[in-house]
């Protein structure tokens, strides 16, 4: 039978702390990696529904090319941008929904 001290199992507790912390930073890192690869809003597949309805309407398509520069534009510190650009992306989901849904031929 194995026996263990009391300093054995102290060794066994900073080990097993120590890799539980690596591996905690690790997971934060790839968190990280992860948002940076993300895209910075959620909107991007509702953005292709406005973008084809944008095709029948110049005004909507105006407000999409600017919504665009202004997107590409953001920096990520200024909560005003932000706000901005989320209610600029309000007034074109507004804007869409305006538009009825174009029909199409070739549907099954």
């Amino acid at each position: 039978m194995f026996r263990f001290t009391i300093r054995d199992v102290l060794w066994l507790m900073v080990v097993v702390a120590l890799v539980a912390d690596w591996r905690s930073d690790l997971a934060r890192q790839e968190a990280i990696y992860r948002e940076m690869l993300k895209p910075r809003f959620p909107w991007n597949s509702e953005m292709r529904e406005i973008a084809t309805k944008a095709k029948d309407s110049p005004k909507l398509w105006a407000e999409l090319k600017a919504f665009a520069v202004a997107e590409s534009k953001f920096s990520q510190s200024s909560v005003e941008e932000k706000r901005a650009l989320h209610q600029q992306y309000m007034a074109l989901k507004e804007m869409a929904l305006e538009i009825p849904n174009a029909t199409r031929s070739n549907a099954p």
